[in-house]
């Protein structure tokens, strides 16, 4: 009686688990661009928008999602802003309004965001989270477990 409860047990399991080893292509459109992810399967799609930024999140079970959407819409910005003052106030940063002051005072006085910044950390519950931006769009992920990094990295990481 006991080895059915267990073969049930671990066949609940690897069916529960097997749902993030199953990719899907998600393709998206942020501020008018079209980009495409590989994604574990298993999610719930939202999309949010204003007048001039938009992101889709994909939740899972597990209560981690990713996300990919305008720069300002990421939902690290609480673990963005656990790191220090000066690294939130560069990822949040208005690269325009930092480069007229530069260009008005004639020198380099505010350190302009790169093309490409990469956050990552773990919050105060042991979970993991990652927010990287690249240009005019910003893609990562949070409340993952560590036996999941390199599956939601991967994701990630295959943005085009």
């Amino acid at each position: 009686m006991k080895v059915k409860y267990i073969i049930l047990s671990l066949l609940l399991f690897f069916t529960s688990c097997g749902s993030l080893t199953e990719f899907k292509m998600l393709n998206c459109e942020i501020e008018g661009v079209k980009y495409k992810i590989k994604v574990p399967k298993g999610y719930e799609l939202y999309e949010y928008s204003t007048i001039e930024e938009n992101m889709v999140q994909l939740n899972y079970s597990d209560s981690s999602c990713i996300y990919c959407g305008s720069p300002d819409m990421t939902p690290n910005k609480r673990n963005i802003k656990s790191v220090n003052d000066s690294i939130y106030s560069l990822r949040f940063q208005n690269i325009l309004l930092a480069e007229d002051v530069n260009k008005s005072l004639g020198f380099k006085l505010i350190t302009i965001r790169p093309d490409t910044l990469d956050i990552a950390g773990q919050d105060s519950v042991g979970l993991l989270w990652r927010d990287v931006i690249i240009r005019d769009i910003c893609v990562g992920y949070k409340n993952v477990k560590k036996s999941n990094k390199l599956l939601f990295d991967n994701a990630i990481n295959s943005l085009r």
